[in-house]
């Protein structure tokens, strides 16, 4: 079987997919994943064949990091015209990519899956992160940079959010369905959808909505709890005192990496702490550190998070899905979209202390919350009993693989 997987965004949007195309490569099965060309190397190195499709996402946020940092409106602003660009690229070069393929699968914002499926007339799937993806006036939408509100503000803010998708991509789409002699969508955001899309996200951890316009189907987080061995330098640094905080922000980047990491080690020396930064997209910790900092490229969470006393991170759905089943309680620091959903589930579930946007990160607010939750017994016992259920229930789900080509509603 031929599978075609499609994907825009940052690692948080690609690497899950990537995941999911190993096993089924494992399968048997020959993968094609279409997405950012910065992550061919990516796929390659897990026997996926690559088709770049839009814009360097990591360019593009370097490009426009300050936009990132200040988050809100601003960050909506800029992104108007990448979108664009890549919905369009995505539009023309998707469907080619995906000929012969027997099924697709989609996630984040890519509209030429779904197009592709309907021209092709093979069985689709979108795969969302997060609920907040999933149109129901329980949940902002993740588009809206603001934490969760009430659900007659969530209402006018999926209509706005339907307009937006209208306006981005219906003409487009339109143009190919019936270029290809079939009929034209009504709604760009449902038909992105589709009919039966798949939330993989941990139900306690992110419960599907109960009002979704269409039957969801939820799937554990496709991160597996697992990767490999740190790195020598960084597992003796481990070894050598009481176990540290972590701090990263992922895929956002910094427009003044030097000034963010002064804050951070500020931080964590106020807070009397050991500390873990990854350097990630923003180039943290590029210069010397004291000897009880330790700075990293990239490794795996599954990893390293159960052997940290916080972790403090931008509130993606993968990173707060492993510190949550590493039994870790987390800090989020919220720049954009889902990160504020993600956070506000951290603060209800009782994992970390309130979350601090972006823009007014401090080293007195981060050294605050650092003592606040390295100190807390019952803030550190209630995330290591949550990260015990979702590590049994991870391990005992069916592997999303299997599932996802057997079920017979998918056809």
């Amino acid at each position: 079987m031929r599978i075609a997987l499609a994907a825009d965004g940052t690692r948080g949007d690609i690497h899950p997919l990537i995941a999911l195309g190993a096993r089924f490569r494992d399968r048997g099965h020959a993968v094609v994943l279409c997405a950012p060309p910065n992550f061919r190397s990516d796929a390659e190195s897990h026997g996926i064949e690559f088709a770049p499709v839009g814009l360097d996402t990591q360019e593009f946020l370097v490009d426009r990091s300050a936009a990132v940092t200040r988050g809100g409106m601003r960050f909506v602003r800029e992104t108007q015209s990448y979108a664009e660009t890549v919905l369009a690229d995505q539009l023309r070069r998707t469907p080619e990519a995906m000929a012969g393929a027997d099924r697709i699968f989609a996630a984040g914002v890519q509209a030429g899956a779904s197009v592709a499926a309907a021209i092709h007339g093979v069985p689709y799937r979108f795969i969302a992160y997060c609920p907040a993806l999933i149109p129901s006036p329980e949940l902002t939408p993740a588009i809206f940079p603001t934490a969760p509100r009430a659900p007659w503000l969530n209402r006018p803010a999926w209509a706005m959010t339907r307009w937006l998708f209208r306006k981005l991509l219906l003409a487009g789409m339109n143009e190919r369905l019936t270029r290809a002699g079939l009929p034209p969508a009504s709604d760009a955001l449902d038909f992105v959808l589709g009919t039966r899309p798949v939330l993989a996200a941990d139900a306690e951890l992110a419960p599907a909505p109960i009002d979704p316009p269409v039957p969801v189907e939820q799937i554990p987080c496709l991160h597996p709890f697992e990767g490999p061995d740190l790195p020598e330098k960084l597992d003796g640094f481990l070894r050598s005192g009481p176990a540290p905080v972590y701090l990263g922000f992922g895929s956002m980047t910094d427009p003044t990496p030097d000034a963010s990491t002064r804050t951070i080690l500020d931080a964590v020396e106020r807070a009397g702490v050991r500390a873990v930064i990854s350097r990630g997209w923003a180039g943290l910790a590029e210069g010397g550190l004291p000897e009880h900092v330790f700075a990293t490229g990239p490794v795996a969470h599954a990893r390293l998070f159960p052997r940290m006393a916080a972790v403090v991170h931008h509130g993606g759905a993968g990173t707060t899905t492993m510190a949550a089943r590493a039994g870790t309680p987390q800090i989020i620091v919220p720049h954009v979209l889902d990160q504020h959903y993600w956070a506000s589930r951290v603060t209800g579930l009782g994992l970390g202390p309130p979350p601090i946007t972006r823009s007014r990160l401090t080293a007195a607010a981060l050294a605050e919350a650092l003592i606040a939750t390295t100190d807390n017994d019952v803030l550190q016992e209630r995330a290591a009993l949550l990260g015990d259920r979702l590590r049994e229930r991870a391990a005992v789900a069916a592997d999303p693989a299997e599932r996802l080509l057997r079920d017979p509603q998918d056809a």
